[in-house]
């Protein structure tokens, strides 16, 4: 009997892990909105930051591209994003490539 109480307490546990913090705990970084995120091997990413000569020693880095900051509406009771809301330690390339981005929910 207490295996079966157990399990569910263990998916509670992982569910909650899962889940991205909100925009109000971003404090490793700033609170963007991101139109382009992914691992800085990825494809797409990689192939944007090139021309820009931005060298990662991790190519896992998740990168964050064509950020802005996110809007406050609601006099500062929420946050609206149209794109990825990520949050983000190193801004490179005057904001146009963000590092180190994990995603926030609003």
């Amino acid at each position: 009997m207490k295996f079966v109480l157990a399990v569910p307490a263990v998916f509670g546990l992982l569910t909650a892990a899962a889940a991205p913090p909100p925009v109000s705990q971003c404090n490793t970084g700033t609170a963007k909105c991101c139109k382009n995120v992914g691992a800085a091997s990825s494809g797409p990413i990689s192939a944007l930051l090139k021309p820009l000569n931005v060298v990662l020693d991790d190519p896992t880095a998740i990168v964050g591209l064509d950020c802005t900051p996110l809007t406050l509406v609601g006099g500062g009771k929420g946050a609206e994003c149209d794109q990825q809301p990520v949050c983000c330690k190193d801004v490179k390339s005057n904001g146009a490539v963000n590092i180190g981005c994990t995603p926030i929910s609003l």
